[in-house]
């Protein structure tokens, strides 16, 4: 009887201790939600801890250990993220299809003067000569001219000096709560959950804007999975803190994408005849070689040598027209490395200014 009442003493210790930890262990499991599972509750402050729950039970199913799930707290609600980006999306205009479009000849014009200044070329040529090592480097491996990875560092984090200073997975939790486009950042919030789930960096390094693009490179976590380099061979992609990896990455970006060094971005035109918009873009079947386009009336705007040595490059290539401003303002005829700038940043506007910073800090160096 007293080794019955010894085992039964035992045992009720053990599950006792069980029960516990059965409870313990319960309170750290994240249930796998799948991608395309829509959150329900209502988007208040209360339910913010929750959604981030929600968040990392989608990490959790693609593959984000619980490990570090669970290590992953005080990710805050960020109210000025949602303030800058609700600033940014009132800046674009909806047109009503039922009115005439508005025209803004001096669109183009009025972004290059505000984003590429005379002051952010000088500095650009004195950046070069201390990082041309890096650069050099970058560009010789991936196949991209030095000045266009140049161009890009400069452009994104002013050659590395503003990189944003919020922790990204709040940012990026905090914009997917608030809905404008959930998709896009809940998508950001799994990527940065396999970041630090594969050790490329540690949370309290894991710094950016208030959208969550992050380093040197201004990289989203998705083109720092996709496109991150080790630039010099120390087993590390580090966007944050290395030129080396910076420009690595970069170069590895444009390559990966689609860049052919052989080529300039395009070239400024002018139109000798009225054509018809529709002819304009960069979709695929809207190529034309120069002779065709030059047919329809589309000319150089500029014949400077550096002009004239870029259209010998796009003598025997596809060139698309792209007209930033519609029916007026100025107009451009590009190569296949314009539309690979598209791919980082869908603006025209943007990949006019890399092209022409490029150009610019070329004819600086004599690159």
């Amino acid at each position: 009887m007293k080794k019955i009442s010894l085992l039964s003493t035992a045992l009720l210790s053990c599950l006792l201790a069980g029960c516990a930890g059965s409870s313990q262990s319960a309170s750290n499991r994240i249930p796998t939600i799948s991608a395309n599972t829509a959150y329900t509750k209502p988007r208040t402050l209360d339910n913010f801890h929750d959604y981030v729950q929600f968040l990392k039970g989608k990490a959790a199913a693609e593959g984000v250990s619980i490990a570090t799930l669970n290590a992953q707290n005080n990710i805050r609600y960020v109210e000025k993220a949602v303030a800058l980006d609700r600033a940014q999306a009132g800046r674009i205009v909806k047109r009503d299809p039922n009115q005439p479009p508005v025209l803004n000849p001096n669109g183009t014009t009025n972004y290059l003067n505000k984003v590429l200044t005379n002051n952010k070329v000088n500095v650009a040529e004195d950046r070069y000569w201390e990082v041309q090592v890096p650069l050099q480097r970058a560009s010789q491996r991936y196949g991209v001219q030095q000045e266009y990875i140049l161009a890009l560092w400069g452009m994104e984090s002013s050659f590395g000096h503003y990189q944003g200073r919020y922790d990204v997975l709040s940012a990026l939790a905090t914009l997917a709560f608030d809905g404008r486009r959930e998709a896009l950042f809940s998508k950001e919030f799994v990527n940065a959950m396999k970041m630090l789930d594969r050790d490329h960096i540690q949370r309290t390094k894991m710094l950016g804007s208030w959208a969550g693009a992050m380093g040197q490179t201004q990289f989203m976590p998705s083109a720092f999975l996709n496109y991150a380099a080790d630039g010099n061979g120390d087993g590390v992609k580090d966007i944050w803190t290395n030129q080396f990896d910076a420009f690595a990455s970069i170069a590895n970006y444009l390559h990966t994408v689609g860049w052919d060094d052989k080529l300039p971005w395009g070239i400024e035109v002018t139109l000798n005849q009225p054509l018809d918009l529709a002819l304009s873009g960069i979709e695929k079947h809207k190529a034309r070689s120069l002779r065709e386009w030059q047919a329809q009336g589309v000319m150089p705007l500029g014949f400077s040598a550096q002009e004239q040595e870029k259209l010998t490059a796009l003598s025997n290539v596809d060139l698309w027209l792209v007209r930033p401003d519609k029916q007026v303002g100025r107009a451009f005829l590009v190569s296949n490395n314009f539309r690979t700038l598209l791919d980082w940043n869908k603006s025209n506007y943007f990949a006019v200014s890399i092209g022409m910073f490029a150009d610019r800090i070329k004819e600086r160096i004599g690159l």
